[in-house]
């Protein structure tokens, strides 16, 4: 379960058990020192929780005692998938919130009754989540008990809790009425604008909207925002919207949730999109001269090895348009659960600090954008930056594969290297005649893999070469990996066990 839902549950115990599974689920082999870390407990809590574990998962995984600590496995993964999901079914903010959802609002006392939770405990527990609801712009409220805010913010709140985390036995799921609805609009609105959206989140903004919406709970975008939207014509199909809201969920739908939805869904963009579509979001949408100069400054600052920087540049101008857009609905809009941001501090540390400088230094992201979320502004710059990089950059290579040794490592060796280099670089495989000082130069190889010393050393001023194992095993493929892409072994790492 991720951090941001960890952070709202109530029984302490439940939430080690939840930190050891994640961790597990991480890496399968663990130290006690590093359990201990995680879970800020003491060995002989960590020995019981773990005994707990191992007696209630008995037969969906495992725990294992080594030498090293801990070696977790999965037996069943269905079975302990479901368990795991239902460890969570008596935590009290999951109910409380999605009663709060559906606007059935219940008194402290009513809520006292049902969890079997004294009030006092109650008051106690709300003031705990209570901070981690302030970068919503929330407060929880005890009579009746309710979200108080804007209705935006609590929306994005539900968002991130039901769409951005971990599935569980209380996860609302928008019905199969919403999924159709959605299919019927993106055929109406027949818009390269949403082309790139991704029908899951497009059916969960919906669903959100319609079950709010319905009980009087309005969305209020901005006059700005409004005009924007109307001016590039996104409500021209607004009356066929609406009949296709009414055949579905009998209500009027207001023209401010109209707003409200397709601006959510015009600023959910894959990187993939073409060129075209890209030119034609920003021409559309970013009326801040402003944010082409950003774009600009940013790129010169981080300019490398790119196969397409127009396309490059596109992308960019389209992440500080759509942070633009959204900052309109609400600045909230832009806020990311905590995991999101505590990976891209982790694992792109310099490339973090390198651009909340760049944020924080520049005169006209200061003059555009608000700084309330800056850690998540730069998060999500970051985490779309190296995106583009994966995307967009690079070295192809020219490379010469030869293997000798037994035929179905040779083959089995290859076959790896086929799928997993192949669409990317231009692949050579020769025999042993034809390899050759002319053969390297006439094909203009760059680079030579192979598991057999002698052509590594003969050919070493040629090109540059890999040398794997005769049989090669994790260790080589992480050479090989880290010789081609040093960046890639940041986040995927072989193991040989």
């Amino acid at each position: 379960m991720k951090t941001f839902q960890l952070k709202f549950m109530r029984n302490r115990t439940l939430i080690r058990w939840l930190q050891l599974l994640n961790e597990f689920e991480k890496s399968p082999s663990r130290t006690l020192g590093e359990l201990a870390e995680v879970t800020e407990s003491s060995t002989r809590t960590l020995i019981t929780d773990i005994a707990s574990l191992r007696e209630y998962f008995k037969g969906a995984m495992a725990i294992h005692t080594a030498k090293i600590g801990y070696l977790f496995e999965e037996i069943d993964h269905d079975r302990y998938r479901k368990q795991k999901q239902e460890l969570i079914k008596d935590e009290p903010i999951f109910q409380i919130l999605e009663s709060i959802f559906y606007d059935e609002q219940q008194t402290l006392f009513d809520w006292s009754l049902t969890l079997n939770i004294s009030e006092q405990a109650l008051i106690s527990y709300f003031r705990k989540i209570q901070p981690f609801l302030s970068p919503f712009g929330l407060k929880i409220k005890t009579d009746p008990v309710s979200l108080a805010g804007s209705e935006i913010d609590i929306r994005k709140f539900f968002c991130l809790f039901y769409y951005e985390s971990d599935i569980n036995v209380h996860t609302l799921f928008p019905s199969i009425h919403v999924q159709d609805a959605v299919m019927e609009i993106t055929d109406l609105l027949e818009t390269k604008a949403l082309q790139s959206s991704s029908f899951s989140y497009f059916a969960y903004i919906l669903y959100i909207s319609v079950e709010r919406s319905k009980r009087g709970l309005l969305a209020a975008p901005s006059p700005e925002l409004s005009e924007l939207v109307k001016k590039n014509g996104l409500l021209s199909n607004y009356e066929d919207l609406k009949k296709i809201i009414q055949r579905y969920f009998t209500f009027e739908f207001p023209q401010e949730e109209a707003i409200y939805l397709l601006t959510c869904i015009i600023c959910r963009r894959k990187l993939n999109t073409d060129l075209e579509t890209s030119k034609v979001f920003c021409l559309n949408y970013n009326h801040w001269p402003a944010i082409k100069q950003i774009t600009a400054d940013f790129y010169a600052q981080n300019r490398g090895n790119s196969f397409d920087e127009q396309k490059d540049l596109l992308w960019l101008e389209s992440f500080f348009t759509i942070f633009k857009l959204r900052e309109l609905l609400s600045p909230t809009m832009n806020v990311n659960i905590d995991d999101l941001n505590a990976f891209v501090k982790e694992k792109f540390a310099a490339e973090y600090k390198k651009n909340r400088q760049f944020l924080l230094s520049h005169p006209l992201v200061k003059t555009l954008y608000s700084f309330d979320h800056l850690d998540d502004f730069c998060a999500s710059l970051t985490f779309h930056m190296e995106a583009i990089i994966e995307e967009n950059w690079g070295t192809r290579r020219t490379i010469a594969v030869i293997f000798e040794g037994n035929e179905y490592v040779c083959e089995y060796a290859e076959s790896i290297i086929r799928k997993y280099l192949g669409v990317y670089h231009e692949m050579y495989y020769p025999d042993s005649n034809e390899l050759s000082h002319e053969y390297l130069k006439e094909k203009n190889i760059n680079f030579l893999i192979t598991n057999y010393s002698e052509y590594a050393t003969e050919y070493l001023l040629d090109v540059e070469s890999v040398l794997l194992k005769s049989i090669p095993d994790a260790a080589d493929w992480n050479y090989l990996l880290n010789r081609i892409n040093p960046r890639i072994l940041r986040l995927v790492v072989l193991d040989n066990t």
